[in-house]
């Protein structure tokens, strides 16, 4: 493996001091030194937390000051900002799409709820921001979440795109006035998606777009309230005509245990178009990552097109997180929950990828030649960028015994409960006593050999350890201990959590 220069966090600069570190978003303005951060987390989970504005910084990350408002007075303290895209022709003009963040709403820092979502822009990189006007013919939209915003330009003209939740897709040429595309991928209709008032039952509760730099060429992704895909859209005129691609690829992903489709794609859903010569691979992120390669000769990812495509030209698993048994995951070993996708092309026959999920951040040093195949008998080549930057893993909780302070219960969020028994402050080693999506934990004070996990929205288990030295080796837990299931399996109804951010 080739060596690569080790990630490391901006430890003892100003973010370590900043009023929230909760992160949906980050931008740089085109050739300067200016790196927009939307803080806030807008991903629908019940742990997504609040934001309190945009932060802006001119030297590379030195130093920090914080946006809280508009010049409206807006406020931005309980959003959060999914997506921030400069222009690339006017780069002082920038544009930050703001939604909601579920805690903003349980905790009542988003007042009034729902509000102050939608788009905001910049004329000066970043300093100040206006609330934009979005209108759908002529009418202005009941305030929602921007799910996404990209930048491109159409026949010559820069414009910037966004998806808005329960309205559809628009467009601007200043970042100051929207309009709704005339024609929207999949037919979102205003009889389903009326400008006001923003209704759940329009089919689209998140969507994504991406764009390839200098072809006019733009996706779109989306999925409604409950998780239905609604396709992957192409259109190469500013989204005046939509085609829609065959995904049949991510659907019937050929992972038996789960993980295909866009079953949780209001929480992670994303997309990527990289050039390939004059092709386009095109990468979405949902529980696995998925790639194809569009070309002329192959366009629609088809995997019926005549003639028979080859398995680049239709969707493949790249990860198969949830497939290839015994050795689950076998083909990548990257982590499920997919949030992030970007690129660096270093020349037109390498392009390094970055992909950033729930398990943190993974690398492939040339997507072209090291991301090839869908088959669990094949390996692709990720590398795991996580050794220097510590844990990835976003705790929920934690509980401490009640007379050894140097035994912590954690409970992470979709990585399981660590604990320890020699004391955070000098450990560096967690065993994961209990799997999936951890969350509330507690040790009874009264019997402190009783330990109770969450999975979050799942179910709840208890622990008792007969004899907690038994299971020590030089102070350290040898052995996972046996949990027993006090709390039959349930699933929270989707329309719950929809009901919080739009509450």
């Amino acid at each position: 493996m080739r060596a690569h220069p080790a990630l490391q966090a901006l430890s003892g600069l100003p973010t370590d001091t900043q009023a929230t570190l909760a992160v949906g978003s980050i931008a740089i303005q085109p050739g300067t030194s200016v790196v927009l951060v939307g803080t806030g987390e807008t991903d629908s989970s019940l742990d997504s937390y609040y934001g309190l504005g945009i932060l802006r910084s001119a030297d590379a990350g030195n130093s920090w000051t914080l946006s809280t408002e508009d010049a409206g007075r807006r406020q931005f303290a309980g959003l959060g900002f999914s997506k921030i895209a400069f222009s690339t022709l006017k780069p002082d003009i920038v544009v930050a799409a703001a939604a909601g963040a579920s805690h903003g709403v349980i905790d009542g820092l988003e007042n009034p709820v729902s509000a102050n979502r939608g788009l905001y822009h910049s004329n000066d990189g970043g300093q100040n921001w206006t609330y934009s006007n979005i209108q759908d013919g002529g009418v202005t939209i009941a305030p929602d979440s921007a799910t996404s915003v990209v930048f491109t330009t159409v026949a010559g003209v820069g414009v910037f795109f966004a998806a808005l939740r329960s309205h559809g897709f628009y467009s601007s040429p200043d970042g100051a006035q929207w309009t709704r595309l005339p024609n929207q991928p999949g037919g979102l209709s205003t009889f389903l998606c009326p400008p006001n008032p923003a209704w759940l039952n329009c089919p689209i509760y998140r969507g994504e777009l991406a764009v390839v730099a200098g072809r006019e060429e733009m996706y779109a992704w989306y999925v409604d309230a409950s998780d239905g895909d609604g396709g992957i859209w192409q259109t190469f005129d500013g989204g005046t005509n939509w085609k829609k691609l065959v995904d049949a690829g991510i659907t019937n992903c050929g992972d038996a245990f789960g993980g295909c489709g866009t079953s949780q794609g209001s929480y992670n859903l994303e997309l990527a178009a990289v050039p390939n010569g004059d092709a386009t691979d095109l990468y979405a992120g949902a529980i696995n990552l998925y790639k194809c390669t569009i070309s002329s000769i192959f366009p629609s990812c088809d995997p019926n097109f005549v003639p028979t495509p080859p398995p680049d030209a239709t969707f493949q698993n790249l990860t198969h997180v949830y497939g290839c048994p015994p050795d689950f995951g076998a083909i990548a070993h990257v982590h499920p929950d997919q949030h992030g996708i970007t690129f660096m092309q270093v020349s037109d026959s390498q392009v390094v990828m970055y992909f950033a999920n729930d398990g943190g951040i993974y690398r492939a040093l040339d997507g072209y030649s090291g991301l090839t195949t869908g088959s669990c008998s094949g390996h692709n080549q990720f590398e795991s960028l996580n050794q220097t930057l510590g844990s990835m893993t976003q705790f929920v909780s934690f509980s401490q015994h009640p007379t050894d302070p140097g035994t912590i219960l954690g409970g992470s969020q979709d990585n399981g409960s660590p604990a320890t028994n020699i004391g955070p402050e000098i450990s560096t080693q967690w065993l994961n006593v209990n799997s999936g999506d951890g969350g509330y934990n507690a040790i009874n004070p009264a019997n402190p050999t009783e330990w109770f996990t969450a999975n979050t929205d799942v179910s709840i288990q208890r622990c008792t350890w007969e004899l907690p030295v038994t299971r020590r080796t030089s102070r350290k837990w040898s052995a996972t201990p046996p949990w027993v299931e006090i709390l039959a399996p349930f699933t929270r109804p989707i329309s719950w959590i929809r009901k919080i951010q739009a509450s």
